[in-house]
Protein backbone atom coordinates (compact mmCIF):
# COMPACT_ATOMS: atom_id res chain seq x y z
CA UNK A 1 0.00 0.00 0.00
CA UNK A 2 1.36 3.36 -0.88
CA UNK A 3 2.46 5.15 1.73
CA UNK A 4 2.05 9.28 2.57
CA UNK A 5 3.96 11.50 5.32
CA UNK A 6 2.51 14.28 7.02
CA UNK A 7 3.81 17.19 8.71
CA UNK A 8 3.14 18.19 12.34
CA UNK A 9 3.33 22.04 12.77
CA UNK A 10 2.05 24.61 15.19
CA UNK A 11 0.27 28.12 14.34
CA UNK A 12 -0.67 31.02 16.66
CA UNK A 13 -4.29 31.36 16.91
CA UNK A 14 -6.52 34.60 18.40
CA UNK A 15 -9.81 34.68 20.41
CA UNK A 16 -9.70 31.16 21.45
CA UNK A 17 -11.76 30.26 24.46
CA UNK A 18 -11.66 26.28 25.52
CA UNK A 19 -14.82 24.79 26.28
CA UNK A 20 -14.72 24.34 30.29
CA UNK A 21 -13.91 20.45 29.90
CA UNK A 22 -10.71 20.87 28.32
CA UNK A 23 -7.92 19.10 29.96
CA UNK A 24 -5.85 21.54 31.96
CA UNK A 25 -2.54 21.21 33.67
CA UNK A 26 -1.90 23.84 36.62
CA UNK A 27 2.24 24.30 37.82
CA UNK A 28 2.54 26.40 40.84
CA UNK A 29 6.16 27.38 41.25
CA UNK A 30 6.60 29.99 43.68
CA UNK A 31 4.66 33.52 42.55
CA UNK A 32 4.48 32.13 39.66
CA UNK A 33 1.27 30.04 38.18
CA UNK A 34 1.71 28.66 35.07
CA UNK A 35 -1.67 27.06 32.82
CA UNK A 36 -1.31 24.65 30.01
CA UNK A 37 -5.46 23.65 28.70
CA UNK A 38 -5.44 20.89 25.88
CA UNK A 39 -8.94 20.98 23.88
CA UNK A 40 -8.20 17.47 23.56
CA UNK A 41 -6.54 14.51 25.15
CA UNK A 42 -2.64 14.67 23.71
CA UNK A 43 -2.99 10.74 23.75
CA UNK A 44 -5.62 10.45 21.43
CA UNK A 45 -5.29 14.13 19.28
CA UNK A 46 -4.74 12.46 16.31
CA UNK A 47 -8.54 11.54 16.31
CA UNK A 48 -8.68 8.52 13.93
CA UNK A 49 -4.81 8.26 13.59
CA UNK A 50 -3.48 5.32 15.22
CA UNK A 51 0.21 4.45 15.99
CA UNK A 52 1.79 1.93 14.17
CA UNK A 53 5.87 2.35 14.98
CA UNK A 54 7.77 4.92 15.38
CA UNK A 55 7.32 5.75 11.68
CA UNK A 56 3.82 4.69 10.30
CA UNK A 57 0.35 4.96 11.53
CA UNK A 58 -2.71 3.92 10.68
CA UNK A 59 -6.11 5.53 9.44
CA UNK A 60 -8.73 3.95 11.69
CA UNK A 61 -11.38 4.71 9.19
CA UNK A 62 -9.78 4.22 5.82
CA UNK A 63 -7.12 1.57 6.51
CA UNK A 64 -4.24 3.61 4.81
CA UNK A 65 -0.92 2.98 6.38
CA UNK A 66 0.58 6.58 6.65
CA UNK A 67 4.35 7.36 7.59
CA UNK A 68 5.41 10.02 9.72
CA UNK A 69 7.22 12.86 8.21
CA UNK A 70 10.35 13.23 11.07
CA UNK A 71 11.89 16.48 11.15
CA UNK A 72 15.63 15.67 13.04
CA UNK A 73 16.18 19.55 13.57
CA UNK A 74 12.19 20.92 14.77
CA UNK A 75 11.81 17.39 16.37
CA UNK A 76 14.82 18.32 18.76
CA UNK A 77 14.22 22.00 18.79
CA UNK A 78 10.47 20.73 20.50
CA UNK A 79 12.57 18.69 22.85
CA UNK A 80 14.66 21.21 23.70
CA UNK A 81 11.98 23.58 24.73
CA UNK A 82 9.98 20.97 26.56
CA UNK A 83 13.39 20.60 28.64
CA UNK A 84 13.51 24.57 29.34
CA UNK A 85 10.00 24.48 30.29
CA UNK A 86 10.54 22.14 33.24
CA UNK A 87 13.90 23.79 34.12
CA UNK A 88 11.78 27.23 34.46
CA UNK A 89 9.30 25.60 36.41
CA UNK A 90 12.30 24.08 39.32
CA UNK A 91 14.12 27.58 38.91
CA UNK A 92 10.77 29.57 39.45
CA UNK A 93 9.95 27.28 42.52
CA UNK A 94 13.76 27.61 44.13
CA UNK A 95 14.94 31.59 43.57
CA UNK A 96 12.62 34.54 44.24
CA UNK A 97 15.53 36.70 43.17
CA UNK A 98 16.16 37.11 47.12
CA UNK A 99 19.17 38.15 49.16
CA UNK A 100 20.18 34.36 49.80
CA UNK A 101 20.89 33.98 46.36
CA UNK A 102 23.54 34.01 44.01
CA UNK A 103 24.41 33.18 39.92
CA UNK A 104 27.62 31.85 39.30
CA UNK A 105 29.51 31.41 36.10
CA UNK A 106 32.02 29.27 35.41
CA UNK A 107 34.52 29.46 32.61
CA UNK A 108 37.13 27.46 30.79
CA UNK A 109 40.52 29.13 29.92
CA UNK A 110 41.06 26.90 27.29
CA UNK A 111 38.56 25.44 25.33
CA UNK A 112 36.31 22.74 26.53
CA UNK A 113 34.11 21.06 24.00
CA UNK A 114 33.23 17.77 25.58
CA UNK A 115 30.54 17.62 27.44
CA UNK A 116 30.74 14.93 29.77
CA UNK A 117 34.01 16.14 31.17
CA UNK A 118 32.73 19.10 31.82
CA UNK A 119 29.62 17.65 33.39
CA UNK A 120 32.33 15.58 36.24
CA UNK A 121 34.60 18.81 36.55
CA UNK A 122 30.95 20.39 38.20
CA UNK A 123 30.57 17.54 39.99
CA UNK A 124 34.19 17.79 41.77
CA UNK A 125 33.92 21.57 42.06
CA UNK A 126 30.37 21.19 44.25
CA UNK A 127 32.36 18.58 46.10
CA UNK A 128 34.56 20.75 47.40
CA UNK A 129 32.30 23.57 47.67
CA UNK A 130 29.67 21.49 49.91
CA UNK A 131 32.71 20.44 52.28
CA UNK A 132 33.26 23.89 53.11
CA UNK A 133 29.62 25.42 52.59
CA UNK A 134 27.22 22.25 53.24
CA UNK A 135 23.86 24.23 53.53
CA UNK A 136 24.04 25.26 49.81
CA UNK A 137 21.58 24.24 47.57
CA UNK A 138 22.01 24.33 43.40
CA UNK A 139 20.78 24.16 40.00
CA UNK A 140 23.55 23.54 37.32
CA UNK A 141 22.98 24.53 33.40
CA UNK A 142 25.67 23.32 31.43
CA UNK A 143 25.68 26.01 28.39
CA UNK A 144 26.93 25.55 25.25
CA UNK A 145 28.62 28.67 23.09
CA UNK A 146 28.44 28.95 19.37
CA UNK A 147 32.69 28.23 19.23
CA UNK A 148 31.77 24.65 20.72
CA UNK A 149 32.86 25.21 23.92
CA UNK A 150 31.26 25.54 27.27
CA UNK A 151 30.51 27.60 29.95
CA UNK A 152 28.44 26.46 33.54
CA UNK A 153 25.98 28.57 35.18
CA UNK A 154 25.01 27.67 39.02
CA UNK A 155 22.47 29.40 40.96
CA UNK A 156 22.94 28.77 44.00
CA UNK A 157 21.00 29.44 47.74
CA UNK A 158 21.42 29.27 51.49
CA UNK A 159 18.81 28.14 53.83
CA UNK A 160 19.99 31.17 56.05
CA UNK A 161 18.99 34.18 56.56
CA UNK A 162 19.54 37.73 55.26
CA UNK A 163 22.72 38.99 52.51
CA UNK A 164 24.72 35.48 50.70
CA UNK A 165 27.80 36.11 48.97
CA UNK A 166 30.96 33.96 48.25
CA UNK A 167 34.54 35.07 47.53
CA UNK A 168 35.40 35.09 44.22
CA UNK A 169 39.16 34.23 44.83
CA UNK A 170 37.85 31.05 46.57
CA UNK A 171 35.65 30.16 43.73
CA UNK A 172 38.45 30.32 41.19
CA UNK A 173 40.67 28.58 43.20
CA UNK A 174 37.99 25.72 43.64
CA UNK A 175 36.95 25.33 40.46
CA UNK A 176 41.05 26.14 38.70
CA UNK A 177 39.99 25.80 35.27
CA UNK A 178 39.26 29.26 34.21
CA UNK A 179 37.27 32.55 35.66
CA UNK A 180 34.45 32.79 37.83
CA UNK A 181 32.05 35.06 37.43
CA UNK A 182 29.39 35.97 40.93
CA UNK A 183 26.34 38.28 40.32
CA UNK A 184 23.55 38.91 42.98
CA UNK A 185 19.59 37.88 41.03
CA UNK A 186 18.09 41.03 41.26
CA UNK A 187 14.74 42.69 40.79
CA UNK A 188 13.12 40.24 38.93
CA UNK A 189 9.77 38.29 39.66
CA UNK A 190 10.02 35.42 36.90
CA UNK A 191 13.88 34.19 37.36
CA UNK A 192 13.17 31.15 35.53
CA UNK A 193 11.73 32.67 32.17
CA UNK A 194 14.97 35.34 32.42
CA UNK A 195 17.38 32.34 32.82
CA UNK A 196 15.71 30.19 30.04
CA UNK A 197 15.60 33.22 28.06
CA UNK A 198 19.55 33.94 28.13
CA UNK A 199 20.40 29.69 28.12
CA UNK A 200 18.07 29.47 24.64
CA UNK A 201 19.51 32.86 23.10
CA UNK A 202 22.14 34.25 21.39
CA UNK A 203 24.61 37.48 21.01
CA UNK A 204 25.77 37.29 17.46
CA UNK A 205 29.42 39.24 18.86
CA UNK A 206 29.47 36.35 21.89
CA UNK A 207 33.66 35.54 23.05
CA UNK A 208 34.75 32.88 25.03
CA UNK A 209 37.09 35.49 26.43
CA UNK A 210 34.07 38.28 27.23
CA UNK A 211 32.25 38.67 30.19
CA UNK A 212 29.25 36.03 29.83
CA UNK A 213 26.97 39.13 30.98
CA UNK A 214 27.61 41.00 28.43
CA UNK A 215 25.17 41.05 25.15
CA UNK A 216 24.91 43.26 22.50
CA UNK A 217 22.46 41.59 19.58
CA UNK A 218 19.99 38.48 20.72
CA UNK A 219 19.46 36.45 18.18
CA UNK A 220 16.65 34.09 20.02
CA UNK A 221 16.71 30.72 20.62
CA UNK A 222 19.35 30.24 18.10
CA UNK A 223 21.44 28.43 20.84
CA UNK A 224 18.99 25.52 21.24
CA UNK A 225 20.85 23.58 18.36
CA UNK A 226 24.30 23.40 20.01
CA UNK A 227 22.94 21.42 22.60
CA UNK A 228 24.14 18.03 22.42
CA UNK A 229 21.24 15.49 21.97
CA UNK A 230 20.53 13.01 24.52
CA UNK A 231 21.79 14.58 27.02
CA UNK A 232 20.86 16.10 30.30
CA UNK A 233 22.15 19.69 30.39
CA UNK A 234 21.16 20.50 33.66
CA UNK A 235 20.78 19.61 37.06
CA UNK A 236 20.26 20.20 40.83
CA UNK A 237 20.92 19.44 44.43
CA UNK A 238 18.50 17.17 46.75
CA UNK A 239 17.32 20.01 48.60
CA UNK A 240 15.62 21.57 45.66
CA UNK A 241 12.09 21.28 45.34
CA UNK A 242 10.21 20.19 42.64
CA UNK A 243 6.78 22.09 41.98
CA UNK A 244 3.56 21.17 42.53
CA UNK A 245 1.40 20.17 38.97
CA UNK A 246 -2.33 19.76 39.03
CA UNK A 247 -4.48 18.53 36.65
CA UNK A 248 -7.57 19.79 36.53
CA UNK A 249 -10.53 21.13 33.40
CA UNK A 250 -10.67 24.65 32.46
CA UNK A 251 -14.19 25.22 34.24
CA UNK A 252 -12.59 24.44 37.61
CA UNK A 253 -9.40 26.76 36.70
CA UNK A 254 -11.86 29.55 36.02
CA UNK A 255 -13.32 29.10 39.48
CA UNK A 256 -10.14 29.15 41.45
CA UNK A 257 -8.01 31.48 39.54
CA UNK A 258 -8.57 34.99 38.12
CA UNK A 259 -7.10 34.20 34.76
CA UNK A 260 -8.06 37.71 33.93
CA UNK A 261 -5.27 39.03 35.83
CA UNK A 262 -2.70 36.56 33.64
CA UNK A 263 0.73 38.17 32.50
CA UNK A 264 0.82 36.49 29.29
CA UNK A 265 -1.80 34.52 27.31
CA UNK A 266 -0.68 32.50 23.70
CA UNK A 267 -2.91 30.24 21.54
CA UNK A 268 -1.86 28.04 19.20
CA UNK A 269 -3.09 25.05 17.48
CA UNK A 270 -1.41 21.89 15.94
CA UNK A 271 -1.92 21.01 13.02
CA UNK A 272 -1.34 17.77 10.40
CA UNK A 273 -0.10 18.76 7.02
CA UNK A 274 -0.17 16.02 4.15
CA UNK A 275 2.46 16.84 1.54
CA UNK A 276 -0.22 16.05 -0.80
CA UNK A 277 -1.25 20.30 -1.06
CA UNK A 278 -5.02 19.09 -2.30
CA UNK A 279 -5.46 17.31 0.90
CA UNK A 280 -6.85 19.14 3.12
CA UNK A 281 -5.27 20.04 6.69
CA UNK A 282 -6.50 18.75 10.05
CA UNK A 283 -6.19 20.34 13.31
CA UNK A 284 -5.12 17.70 15.40
CA UNK A 285 -5.58 19.91 19.12
CA UNK A 286 -5.14 23.62 20.18
CA UNK A 287 -3.35 24.63 23.51
CA UNK A 288 -3.80 27.94 25.38
CA UNK A 289 -0.72 28.92 27.67
CA UNK A 290 -1.90 31.27 30.53
CA UNK A 291 1.08 32.84 33.46
CA UNK A 292 -0.29 34.53 36.43
CA UNK A 293 2.32 36.36 39.16
CA UNK A 294 1.40 37.34 42.01
CA UNK A 295 4.31 39.74 42.02
CA UNK A 296 2.96 41.53 38.92
CA UNK A 297 -0.28 43.26 37.74
CA UNK A 298 -1.68 42.43 34.53
CA UNK A 299 -0.85 44.62 32.14
CA UNK A 300 -3.02 46.86 30.48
Amino acid sequence: MEKETRKVTTRVITNYSPSDDAITEIVHCGNVTEIKVLERNPLNNLGKCKRKSKDLYVNTETGEVLEYKHNEKSGNKRNMNKAFEKLRYLINNNFKSDINELHVILTYAEKMDDFDKASKDFKRFWEKVNYKYPDLEYIRIIEPQHTGTWHIHVLIKTAKKGYFTLPKDELEQLWGHGYVWISKIKNNDNVGAYFSACLKDVDVFEKDSENPNDTKCIVKGARLRFYPHNKRFYSYSKGIKKPLTIRTTYGEAKKNYDLEDCVYKKAQEIVLKPDDESEKEKVVNRVLRLQLNSKRKKKS
